[in-house]
């Protein structure tokens, strides 16, 4: 046989010397890369099924064997200096947890969970190096995960949603005069950018601390105010409790050293420490939410799979044709008991069976 062209659909044509019968070769390898390709193409794209060729129902019928394969991004084996870890939550009630490289924006690990608790961090920060810095948005799960799996690691707390945990406590507009002066105050935290700065505004912390000290331990009895509703349950609160937490947690934060943690010179030798999770917020969960605004109405499992690949293709050296295995194209059929639907089980229902209110009787012989 020798090389003899190619057939219009591209495909290499051979012939025999001695019978000039012509034959092409099937490389399925190639057309099953092709038909990822292409899936990943209209996936991530942004475009409809109607712009990706022939038409919406050939390429449905091309790709369905592409969503039976699942990306697994393998864990890390080089140790960064700087992670981020955040969740961003999706519709039906489920978590998806990333942790990306601070620097480049590397996806390295994903975790899907119910909610963001110690458990599911543990069960990702298990599979990844120890970091010199930890950056995350402050919830209780990722620093006592942190602390457990990586004892010997710094948290820098998101300036950001330190921020934003403000406005939360004090609206863009406070009313009060101490409320005011805590949000000037929070608001100058991503305009430090040395530790002369950093000192300052701890000073300036402290001074707010001594004009207001006495205003924010005011209390408010439930007989002095029968009519609130936390008088029901309370012999006591706060009566500026807002402003009190909001001071509190920029006090605890600042003391224990997560609001600047990124201008310590032990940390920043061995390469720069970014203060807020903006990479990964913008890099990798605003993606995520363009692709399922895209293509709403997929199914529950389709969305994941969705969520799965654009997380993967952000890893360090996505490889999607070497996931392509022999059963994602040929998935193992069911057996006959399955396609029955006899599982072996008992199974309830809610409808209403003839057979509870008439019994029937066979015809009885004697022998």
């Amino acid at each position: 046989m020798r090389k003899n062209g190619r057939t219009k659909a591209g495909s290499q044509r051979c012939k025999c010397t001695d019978c000039s019968l012509g034959v092409t070769a099937p490389r399925p390898d190639r057309k099953h890369d092709a038909d990822l390709r292409a899936f990943l193409d209209w996936l991530l794209s942004g475009r409809t099924q109607g712009d990706m060729g022939p038409g919406p129902r050939a390429l449905r019928k091309r790709i369905q064997w592409c969503w039976n394969v699942r990306p697994v991004i393998p864990p890390p084996i080089v140790r960064h200096h700087t992670v981020m870890a955040d969740g961003t939550y999706m519709n039906h009630g489920w978590c998806l947890i990333v942790a990306v490289d601070g620097e480049s924006g590397e996806v390295l690990g994903l975790r899907w969970c119910a909610h963001e608790s110690k458990a599911a961090y543990m069960a990702l920060f298990s599979r990844i190096p120890a970091p010199d810095v930890l950056i995350t948005d402050g919830l209780h799960g990722a620093e006592t995960a942190c602390n457990a799996a990586w004892p010997d690691t710094r948290i820098q707390r998101c300036l950001v949603h330190v921020q934003r945990n403000t406005r939360a406590d004090l609206t863009s507009k406070p009313r009060l005069d101490a409320g005011k002066e805590l949000k000037k105050l929070s608001d100058r935290l991503t305009k430090v950018h040395d530790a002369e700065q950093a000192a300052r505004w701890g000073e300036a912390l402290n001074a707010w601390h001594l004009r207001w000290g006495d205003f924010i331990n005011e209390r408010t009895f439930a007989r002095d105010d029968p009519t609130n509703p936390k008088a029901t349950r309370r012999e006591w609160w706060w009566t500026h409790q807002e402003v009190r937490r909001c001071y509190r947690r920029l006090e605890r934060l600042f003391r224990e050293g997560k609001l600047f943690a990124f201008l310590e010179p032990a940390l920043t030798a061995g390469g720069p420490v970014v203060r807020t999770t903006n990479r990964l917020e913008g890099g990798v969960n605003s993606p995520l939410k363009h692709v399922l605004l895209d293509h709403h109405g997929l199914p529950e499992e389709h969305m994941r799979r969705a969520c799965e690949w654009v997380r993967y293709m952000k890893s360090g050296s996505p490889d999607p044709a070497s996931l392509i295995r022999p059963e994602h194209r040929s998935p193992a059929r069911p057996s006959p008991a399955e396609e029955d639907g006899d599982t072996g089980a008992p199974e309830y229902g809610t409808g209403i069976s003839w057979d509870e209110f008439h019994t029937h009787v066979g015809r009885r012989f004697d022998c």
